[in-house]
C-alpha cells in the first residue's frame, strides 16, 4: 500500500485572520531581530508558510478584514520573511503583492516612502505589485 501525502490542513482554503493579525504584530520583531518565537508558535508559522501556496482570490476576503495598519504590517512581514526565514521564498506569489494590489484597487496605497523602504528590505523584484506581464 502506498501512502499519499496529505497537506497538514487540507480544508484551509483561506488564511486564518487571527494568525495573520499575530503575524502583522510580529513584523517589527522579525525585521529588527529576526526572533519571533515569543510572538508566533511553530504551528502558526507553518500555517503562514503554507498560505504562500494560496491564490490571490483566496487572500482577498481576509485582507479586507484587516485594518490598514495591519495590512501594511502583514505585507512587511511577508516581505521580510522571504529574506529572513527559510522556506518562505515566494517570488511573484508573495502575499505582500496580493495586499498591495488590494490597496491599489481600493485607492488606499501608503506613501511612496513606505513602498520605497519596503522594496529596500528585499531582493524580490516583484514587490510590491507583482509581475508586469
Amino acid at each position: 500500500m502506498v501512502d499519499v501525502w496529505q497537506p497538514a490542513n487540507p480544508s484551509s482554503t483561506s488564511p486564518d485572520l487571527t494568525v495573520l493579525q499575530k503575524m502583522a504584530s510580529a513584523a517589527e520583531a522579525l525585521e529588527s531581530s529576526g526572533d519571533i518565537s515569543a510572538l508566533l508558535d511553530d504551528a502558526q508559522l507553518a500555517s503562514g508558510r503554507s498560505w504562500l501556496q494560496l491564490t490571490e482570490e483566496a487572500w482577498q476576503p481576509v485582507i479586507a478584514q484587516l485594518s490598514h495598519e495591519q495590512q501594511l504590517a502583514l505585507a512587511t512581514f511577508y516581505t521580510v520573511a522571504e529574506v529572513k526565514l527559510s522556506g518562505w521564498q515566494a517570488r511573484d506569489k508573495n502575499p505582500a503583492i496580493w495586499i498591495f494590489r488590494y490597496l491599489k484597487k481600493n485607492q488606499q496605497l501608503p506613501e511612496k516612502d513606505f513602498i520605497k523602504a519596503l522594496k529596500n528590505k528585499t531582493d524580490n523584484r516583484f514587490i510590491p505589485y507583482g509581475s508586469v506581464l
